[in-house]
């Protein structure tokens, strides 16, 4: 008779580790990018709670920046206040575990309304301020810069923000995603709910 329940057991527990497939999405931004802070505001932020056990957000804010020196300094489309921008948002996401605070981080510190200077928001993250003021000055922040650099030149960047899905990035994709996130995310996986 055990052996009977055997096969049953078996197959719920299969059943209850089968885990919904996710699309990863990788979002490259830049700290006082107004295109980059609309997106967030106008396609992130009020889409997330109904997306977010469909996606794993991937931040890198670089966007067409660049090292110079091999990290000795950056150069930023918008200017050195960018520069430090991303070097703070780098460290914070670094420091925080999960998608969850690292999208509530980002939308609060990607708005017209925020402090440009980037601390206000990273205080609000519950992040431990004295290991984001040595990251940010120190070797780890220019590290993660230059990593951030070397995924951004993965991708042909001409526009910020741009997008990767499941670490391929499709210019035509790329433009919806900017334009209506949720219809992108339909087009890379019809089986998220609400995709008809």
């Amino acid at each position: 008779m055990f052996l009977r329940f055997v096969p049953i057991l078996v197959l719920a527990l299969v059943a209850a580790t089968v885990v919904e497939a996710r699309v990863k999405v990788t979002v490259f931004y830049e700290h006082l990018c107004p295109d980059s802070i609309r997106w967030i505001s106008n396609q992130l932020a009020p889409n997330y709670n109904a997306l977010r056990n469909h996606i794993d957000l991937e931040f890198i804010p670089f966007g067409k920046a660049r090292s110079i020196n091999g990290g000795q300094s950056f150069e930023c489309q918008h200017g050195p206040l960018e520069c430090e921008g991303n070097r703070i948002q780098s460290c914070v996401l670094n420091q925080l575990p999960d998608q969850d605070r690292q999208v509530s981080y980002v939308t609060c510190q990607m708005s017209f309304d925020a402090d440009p200077r980037g601390w206000e928001c990273t205080f609000r993250s519950g992040v431990d301020l004295v290991a984001t003021q040595n990251c940010v000055e120190g070797v780890q922040g220019v590290q993660l810069q230059l990593e951030a650099e070397r995924r951004t030149q993965q991708i042909p960047l001409t526009f910020v923000p741009s997008f990767a899905f499941n670490d391929q990035f499709d210019q035509e994709l790329n433009q919806l995603a900017f334009q209506d996130f949720p219809a992108a995310l339909c087009r890379v996986d019809s089986s998220i709910a609400g995709c008809q």
